[in-house]
């Protein structure tokens, strides 16, 4: 199995390198999904995929982000350029981005990223049929989904992420940040509120649930920690084992992948073999929010990090009493040295932190402790007799990290020289790699009868051994021939760099690809970017999303044109669906269309089969593993705003499809969506809750399950998390227990009708998932009738029309990324 570690900036993928990593993946300055990171400029791309080249490892470029219209054609050019610097694949997310790298740059190397929520076999295959060589699948699948997964799809490599920050939401179905902040994680900028507190409240109570030994962090994962399950992730048939961590510093790095590193190495050795303790300990030394086996060995009660949202370190000992003047004694539980960081924490108030600067046992300065001995150090907080301290900095380790990735000099890449000396001929030099490469080059001048001061096996290997400024250092000198001629030292030393640096290039070009030439690239390119023909002008269509059959028939009755009846079981409103479904027909002909869910795991049964053998011929689908079913059945489909189709290149790869609707992304706004050429076949939400995140991790069962069986308490009663700021975000689970966080927010673009109809859509859609009979009958009632006015070409008060919707909603009112889109 392959080791790919992360690296934020240049330590970090040298800390990589010389710890043990096969492959690094990192990020340009831009279309990286961590752009916060420090990410690597042009010349730094280059010098790593050398410097991983020359090692014989590999450098994966992410470009996982979604792209906006106008920034296709660039991101294009910057693919160009990383695949003539050798770059062993690109990390992507968008999908329209997919299809023009497939068709411009064929020879491109493609991984898919965890960002496009594949989930299952169907995911898979339907991207390794548009040249996706490798998967990094959903970090919700466990072990059992994954042997699954592997199992029935041999035409594909398989990574895993296996250490690291999991996120509450599936990725690539997150729009919490974005919609709070207007930082998006699709491209590239979270903030990460799944860090922040919460408090849980049920029904309309303003009392908040009190959760027995739990914090506040209610959507903050525990650390992932798979390296006591290598045996495991290798019998699945996982291909690459991937470290999170382009955020952190440059020693966790090294830390992290030196442990699993050694453990590979004794993996090949005993296919049974588990890492020790200390293994274990120095992982959580270097960072941790706790340790979990996330969901490859499922235990819900251990998913979440509820008391801390960070760093924990790990227990050193308790507080024993402290004088008026913070001068704090601790038992300690384990050693502890000068340069230390402790944190100690109190029931109360902020825990006070320190650096160990100066410490005191028995009243005498030391400059260590161990586990048992009483220690005095200095406070700048107040701490109670028996609060627990953590040791969150460990000098010594972080030091010997340091140590392995800062080394004065390289010790290069070991070479083996051949000599061969015959009178009155060039003198010959053969330098040879590990791998076999070599190059042969003679001197300009013949060897000739030395006078006085032959050349000798000394006096040879300190000329071909200045190999200093290069990667190369001299290992094995063969001299053959005879020894009694001289060649002119200027000559050796020249014909010494000249096939050092043959060499070097030699190894470099045997690692590139395929690549077209600069004509033919921009001829691809000029030929994928041009816009197809706009669509004729329509009736925009009004469509509605809802969870059961009362809400679809009211909505039908209120004046919707579509409405799509969610079959994920939301709110478990799924009895009966679809027998309703198949019996609808014949009243609603068309106009309900089965929403299918945005997750089907392994083993899950896809709905829409039983749907389509009662003769259900039209569906939307909100995960791409559906696509290819859907297709491969002649169905008519539409896609859901879960595809985060985000430009027009996205639109069109799904037309070509045969899609007949789609609706975009709601990260998009006004100004980005004037920029699509033609919005005929696609669908724009306009009013409602949106789903903010999907989560496999239901907190519910989870916080009032007590860690045993769930109680099911979302089947008896609605529950909400509020924030720091008073902000309310209704949850909701379906039929698989999955957990659905809604914004606190309903969209509502009732004012801003004439703009968005200019736009000329297909459909407008209403999100009334959660809406009771009364909401939902009022809010499609006002929508149609003020989309009726103004296609009569009349001016209706849209003013009036907000304040009648306002009166009806159980939230207040944003306008979302309309106008303010997003980072």
């Amino acid at each position: 199995m392959e080791l790919l570690a992360p690296a934020g900036n240049w330590d970090s993928f040298i800390a990589a390198m010389k710890n043990g990593a096969d492959a690094v993946y990192l990020g340009g300055q831009m279309y990286s999904a961590r752009q916060s990171a420090d990410n690597f400029n042009d010349n730094q791309l280059r010098e790593a995929i050398d410097y991983a080249h020359l090692r014989d490892k590999k450098v994966y470029i992410t470009v996982n982000t979604l792209i906006d219209n106008d920034e296709l054609e660039k991101v294009l050019d910057y693919i160009y350029k990383l695949q003539q610097i050798g770059t062993d694949a690109i990390i992507i997310q968008d999908m329209g981005l997919l299809d023009a790298v497939r068709t411009t740059l064929p020879g491109m190397r493609l991984h898919a990223s965890t960002q496009m929520t594949v989930h299952n076999q169907e995911g898979v295959s339907l991207l390794t049929g548009l040249g996706i060589k490798r998967i990094v699948l959903a970090r919700e699948l466990s072990m059992t989904e994954i042997t699954a997964i592997a199992r029935d799809s041999a035409e594909a490599e398989l990574e895993v992420f296996v250490h690291g920050a999991l996120c509450y939401s599936y990725s690539g179905q997150c729009l919490f940040s974005s919609m709070i902040g207007g930082r998006s994680g699709n491209r590239g900028r979270c903030a990460q509120p799944c860090r922040l507190a919460y408090d849980l409240y049920e029904g309309n109570d303003k009392k908040k649930v009190q959760l027995a030994d739990q914090g506040r962090y209610l959507l903050s994962p525990a650390d992932l920690c798979l390296i006591d399950y290598l045996p495991e992730l290798n019998s699945a048939g996982v291909t690459s084992l991937k470290i999170e961590g382009r955020m952190k510093r440059a020693e966790y790095v090294a830390i992290v992948t030196k442990a699993y590193r050694q453990s590979l190495d004794r993996l090949e050795d005993n296919p049974d073999f588990r890492p020790d303790s200390k293994v274990k300990a120095n992982l959580l030394k270097v960072f941790n929010r706790n340790f979990s086996q996330g969901y490859f060995i499922p235990a819900a009660n251990k998913f979440l990090s509820t008391k801390r949202p960070n760093n924990r370190g790990i227990y050193a000992g308790r507080v024993v009493e402290q004088s008026p003047h913070m001068f704090t004694r601790i038992k300690l539980a384990e050693p502890v040295s000068l340069g230390d960081g402790l944190a100690v924490w109190v029931s109360q108030g902020r825990s006070p932190a320190c650096i160990i600067k100066e410490m005191f046992v028995e009243g005498k300065k030391v400059l260590q402790a161990e586990s048992g001995e009483i220690i005095e150090v200095q406070l700048e907080g107040k701490v109670f007799p028996n609060d627990r301290v953590f040791k969150t900095h460990d000098e010594k380790l972080l030091a010997e990290a340091t140590a392995s990735f800062r080394k004065e000099k390289d010790s290069g890449l070991p070479i083996d020289a051949e000599v061969n000396l015959a009178p009155g001929k060039p003198m010959q030099i053969v330098l040879i790699d590990d791998k076999g490469e070599q190059v042969k080059l003679e001197t300009a001048h013949p060897a000739q009868p030395s006078a006085g001061h032959p050349l000798d096996a000394e006096l040879l290997r300190a000329k071909i051994g200045r190999l200093g400024n290069t990667p190369f250092v001299l290992r094995n000198l063969k001299i053959s021939g005879d020894m009694n001629l001289m060649v002119p030292l200027s000559d050796i030393n020249e014909t010494r760099r000249q096939a050092a640096d043959q060499l070097l290039q030699k190894i470099l070009r045997s690692k590139q690809v395929d690549i077209p030439d600069a004509q033919e690239y921009w001829n691809r390119k000029n030929e994928f970017l041009q816009d197809s023909v706009a669509g004729k002008s329509q009736r925009p269509l009004l469509s509605v999303a809802v969870s059961n059959r009362e809400q679809a028939e009211l909505a039908l009755q209120s004046g919707a044109d579509r409405v799509y009846l969610g079959m994920d079981g939301l709110g478990h409103q799924q009895t009966g669906k679809v027998i309703f479904m198949k019996r609808s027909r014949e009243t609603y002909s068309e106009s309900i269309v089965p929403l299918l869910p945005r997750i089907r795991k392994p083993g899950e049964d896809l709905i829409g089969e039983k749907l389509a053998d009662g003769g259900i011929g039209s569906f939307m689908i909100a995960s791409w593993a559906d696509l290819k079913w859907g297709i491969k059945k002649g169905f008519n489909l539409m896609t859901d705003y879960s595809l985060n189709v985000f430009n027009r290149y996205s639109l069109r790869y799904l037309l070509q499809q045969g899609i007949t609707c789609a609706c975009l992304s709601p990260e998009l706004s006004l100004s980005r969506l004037q920029n699509f050429t033609d919005l005929s076949k696609a669908e724009l939400c306009i009013h409602g809750e949106l789903i903010l995140l999907v989560s496999q991790h239901c907190l519910l069962g989870s916080l009032l399950g007590g860690g045993t069986k769930c109680p099911v308490p979302c089947r008896t009663n609605s529950y909400r998390l509020v924030d720091g700021l008073g902000y309310e975000f209704p949850l909701a689970t379906d039929s698989n227990c999955r957990l659905y966080l809604f914004n606190s927010r309903t969209l509502c673009m009732i004012t801003d009708l004439p703009s968005i109809m200019a736009l000329k859509p297909a459909s407008l859609r209403i999100e009334a998932r959660r809406l009771s009979a009364t909401q939902l009958t009022g809010t499609v009632t006002l929508y149609r009738q003020a989309l009726d006015e103004l296609l009569k070409g009349n001016k209706p008060n849209l003013g009036d029309y907000q304040q009648d919707l306002a009166a009806v909603s159980s939230s207040p009112f944003t306008k979302g990324h309309y106008y303010r889109g997003v980072l």
